[in-house]
This record gives structure tokens, sequence and C-alpha cells, in this order.
């Protein structure tokens, strides 16, 4: 069950994404319990819910998409393996990409940005204040 605070995140990003939302179909449970269990990453209440209900929004940001298999240019799958080719740390979870740095949901339910080149930082306590910050407030 998504937290309080997620449920709030994922009504603001409904409300501001309306127009921004792509046709994919948002991933079931099957395919998010194949990816867990592919990836060797657990996939938090916060997260699937997010992914469920407003992964296929567009605003500042793009989440990468729990898919079956590995087509697709936002992929979850190829991007954990590109990630960890990369240097991220295998227990943190990709779920944005940009330019080759990726915000990574780790395990205790923070969100960090690991940068290739250690160019930039980010850290937010959690999913709810990341997705707020990167899509509604645009950072």
């Amino acid at each position: 069950m998504p937290s309080a605070k997620m449920e709030q995140a994922i009504a603001l990003l409904l409300a501001h994404g309306d127009a921004c939302a792509t046709r994919l179909p948002p991933p079931g449970d099957a395919v998010l319990n194949d990816i867990a269990r592919e990836s060797g990453l657990p996939l938090p209440d916060d997260y699937r819910t997010l992914v469920q209900r407003a992964g296929n929004i567009s605003l500042t940001r793009e989440l990468l998409q729990p898919r079956a298999g590995r087509e697709g240019r936002l992929n979850l799958l190829s991007a954990i393996v590109e990630a960890r080719a990369s240097g991220v740390p295998a227990e943190w979870l990709p779920i944005c990409r940009d330019n080759g740095d990726y915000y990574c949901l780790l395990p205790d339910g923070s969100v960090r940005l690991w940068s290739h080149d250690a160019m930039f930082e980010g850290e937010w306590t959690d999913l709810p204040d990341w997705v707020v910050d990167s899509f509604i407030n645009g950072n």
C-alpha cells in the first residue's frame, strides 16, 4: 500500500501532466514482479504505485519504463544493466536517466542522483519529495 505522501505526489503529477501522458499502458503486477526478480532489486509500494498510476507522464523528466523484456529507449531493465556498468551501486534502483546520470531509489527509501562525472549532486528524503521537486517544480 502506498504512503499518503505518495498518493498526494501522484495527485499533483496527474493534475499537471494530463497533456503530457504517453500512450504506453502502465505495467501490471506481473511485469513488476518479473523485473524485481530479474534485477534482484525490491520495487517498493510507493514506486509500484507511481509507475502504475502516473509512470507514463513526461513533464520535466521521464521515468524509466518497467516493461517486459528489454526493448525501448527508457526500458528499466536495460537501464539497470547500463547503470551498473557505469558504476551505479548494485543496490540502487535507477528510476530516471538524464544524460548519463541516474536518479536512483535507495534501499532506505531516499532518492539520490548518481552523476557519471560527479558534476551534479542531489538527494531527496523519499520518492514523493523527488517526484514533486523533479516533475512539478522542474528541478
